[in-house]
């Protein structure tokens, strides 16, 4: 089986950011630190830890503790090296956190909603960063879209960004590097990280919303995106009859009679979990704090145990959606500046 080509440059590229991500997750390090827990020989690691204080990318800290001969040098991360930009755009707002180099955050600012807007409204906010950060240089943008390397091909609601590359677009007029995440696949990534990123796990996160339900899925550890990326559109599932999930949260909606709406809406959601039970097997499968109760998952459970053998459901769980979206934002866009060439 042949090997991928792989030259000088990549090579001290992938070791320079395996030093970042480990300086990150380990806050100071000294040269024998880093070289134990890359598994990088230490003529290697010390090199290319020179390369980067010499950058500005790394500092010298200060003293490590002595083994006997002269005292290491420890080194972390320079916070100020770059900066990163997080934003998430819903209908009625949006908001920006912005991360120093380490994951710090620095500020976080709400501005006005610009998906019904449209891209110069967008350009405009994040160009006020960008005068007043020069560091800037990433910009994660979560958006209620089907993404496909930063092209929203489907984003229902919003005719401004239909069809539309935010990174191409947002790339040719800032100095940025830009990633674009749907934004349940992104909350399912903060929920995932929580937890410890632990890869046997798979979760699904739902979210009603305002702008129709969605889902974010991780199947041991990684993000489902599906063949034309369009997985976690849960709205066009069929689950009664002709019916699909968002015509039946609807129906609910529109049930004049409030208990039996409710009763309506958790059918509907236990069927959808009894459908991921059968084709996932999760397991989790999680729901925000501000659409359901720990009584509704209770009512949930009951009606999905009666359409699929009991011991075969996921745990269900209620989450701060917000938390973990931004959380997931900041995750994205902590890796994509550590990944820097």
């Amino acid at each position: 089986m042949k090997q991928p080509f792989m030259n000088p440059k990549m090579m001290s590229g992938m070791i320079q950011q395996l030093i970042r991500s480990t300086l990150y997750y380990h806050a100071e390090s000294t040269k024998a630190e880093l070289a134990q827990r890359t598994g990088i020989s230490f003529p290697t690691i010390s090199k290319a830890l020179d390369e980067l204080n010499a950058a500005g990318e790394v500092l010298l800290t200060g003293l490590g503790t002595s083994n006997g001969g002269r005292r290491p040098s420890k080194y972390k991360l320079n916070p100020d090296y770059m900066a990163g930009l997080a934003v998430y755009l819903e209908k009625e707002v949006s908001v920006y956190s912005l991360l120093n180099y380490e994951g710090d955050v620095i500020l976080r600012e709400t501005h006005p909603p610009v998906l019904a807007a449209g891209p110069e409204l967008l350009s405009e906010q994040i160009g006020t960063f960008l005068a007043r950060y020069p560091a800037l240089r990433v910009l994660t943008l979560g958006i209620p879209a089907a993404v496909n390397n930063g092209h929203a091909f489907h984003i229902p609601g919003y005719e401004r960004f239909k069809d539309f590359n935010f990174k191409a677009y947002y790339e040719e007029r800032f100095p940025l590097s830009v990633q674009v995440e749907n934004d349940m696949n992104a909350t399912v990534i903060g929920y995932y990280d929580h937890l410890g990123n632990d890869d046997s796990l798979s979760l699904v996160y739902l979210y009603l919303g305002k702008n129709g339900p969605g889902a974010g899925i991780i199947v041991n550890g990684q993000v489902v995106r599906g063949r034309t990326f369009f997985s976690g559109e849960v709205s066009y599932m069929p689950l009664s009859g002709t019916r699909n999930f968002v015509q039946l949260i609807q129906d609910a909606s529109a049930e004049t009679n409030g208990d039996e709406g409710r009763s309506k809406l958790m059918e509907a959601i236990s069927r959808l979990v009894v459908s991921l039970t059968a084709t996932i097997n999760p397991h989790q499968v999680v729901f925000c704090s501000s659409e359901l109760t720990d009584l509704d998952l209770a009512h949930v459970r009951t009606a999905s145990a009666s359409l699929v053998p009991q011991e075969n459901l996921p745990d269900l769980v209620v989450r701060n959606w917000e938390e973990d979206y931004v959380h997931g934002l900041h995750q994205l866009t902590i890796r994509k500046m550590l990944a820097a060439d």
